[in-house]
């Protein structure tokens, strides 16, 4: 709590700047056309059972951003496909290095972590392509597309600090029994026609739509999807990880919804949330985060909120520092930061925080 003689003027020099903060944040809306930003980007490819594809992961930027150096993480499966760290080269025009470590992994699923970095220079990266991975295809495979699921995208500019505004688009792995190769066209005095023929529609999508992508644990989580082979009532087991969550039943035309509750002891970071029916048929990603602190605004724990707090908790709202810097401040964990929520932190710094209740 701070001294009373520090209330009056920490009043009204911060609920000045939150003023003008609301201002900015109801702006920021028209000018994120313009703002800064970039997109990691996973490539996609088709391949045959017991065969090896290509996947190339590039980088756009936008609003003249200089990005020196990235990290992402990717998560596949691994009854479907195999990727080791040593599958994996550099676009050598870059002048990067590439690292790549395996973070987390099931019997189902694994993620692996890319950086490409330099260690004495850091020019900026060019657009275009960063790394390509030989992911190998299991002879027992079957078809249909398998997601590469992409999170924790970051970016670094020339001088090391982190840049904002930093996002991912995940590809695939399709499977087929069959590949047509691209024919060169060859000029025909004559042009048949032919019928359009109608596309084939994917029976099982391997994504799983979930209501929420990251939060505590205890988070309840709602998920959805369609398969054919959980149709007219057959059904389908839920996971999180290799924990079995609980199971499904799909409607005539084999879709399903449920809702499943973060397991109470789940490790901060990415886990995945699947489907398997008996194999597994669709999966999504989802980032376990550190519970809500007791008090919105006290950014390094010490049960106080300083000016210090105050003003790291204003950059985070405007996305020139990241969130993790100060968590608490987003005190719904929807992964932005109102004026109401800024209020609650000055709230703090004026009156306290509350005290943990004490032990029954």
């Amino acid at each position: 709590m701070l001294p009373s003689n520090c209330a009056s003027g920490l009043s009204q020099g911060v609920f000045r700047l939150l003023a003008f903060a609301g201002v900015l944040l109801h702006g920021i809306a028209a000018d994120s056309a313009y703002a800064q930003s970039a997109v990691i980007d996973i490539g996609s490819n088709v391949g045959l059972p017991g065969h090896a594809v290509d996947v190339t992961v590039s980088l756009a930027t936008s609003g003249g951003l200089e990005v020196a150096a990235t990290t992402n993480d990717i998560t596949f499966y691994r009854r479907v496909m195999s990727l080791e760290t040593t599958d994996c080269r550099v676009n050598p025009a870059s002048g990067k290095t590439l690292s790549v470590a395996i973070v987390h992994q099931t019997q189902g699923a694994r993620t692996m972590r890319f950086f490409v970095q330099s260690i004495f220079t850091a020019p900026p990266l060019l657009d275009g392509p960063l790394y390509t991975c030989t992911f190998h295809i299991a002879p027992t495979a079957l078809p249909g597309r398998y997601p590469l699921i992409i999170h924790t995208s970051e970016g670094f500019g020339p001088t090391g600090a982190e840049v904002p505004r930093v996002s991912g688009t995940g590809g695939s792995v399709t499977v087929t029994l069959v590949l047509v190769p691209s024919a060169t066209p060859t000029p025909s005095p004559t042009v048949t026609p032919t019928p359009t023929s109608t596309p084939t529609v994917d029976s099982c999508p391997p994504d799983l739509t979930l209501d929420r992508a990251a939060g505590p644990p205890g988070s309840q989580v709602a998920f959805s999807g369609r398969c054919s082979l959980v149709r007219s009532g057959r059904r389908g087991t839920v996971y999180f990880d290799s924990t079995q969550m609980g199971t499904v039943v799909g409607d005539t035309a084999g879709n399903y919804s449920g809702t499943l509750s973060i397991p109470s002891d789940a490790a901060i970071g990415s886990h995945l949330i699947h489907v398997a029916s008996p194999r597994d048929i669709a999966a999504s990603s989802f980032e376990v985060t550190a519970p809500p602190a007791t008090c919105a605004g006290d950014c390094n724990g010490d049960a106080l909120v300083s000016i210090d707090d105050l003003l790291q908790a204003v950059s985070v709202a405007f996305g020139d520092a990241p969130r993790n810097s100060c968590a608490s401040v987003d005190a719904d964990g929807n992964g932005a930061v109102s004026i109401n929520e800024l209020l609650a932190a000055v709230q703090h710094a004026l009156d306290g925080c509350s005290p943990a209740a004490p032990p029954t």
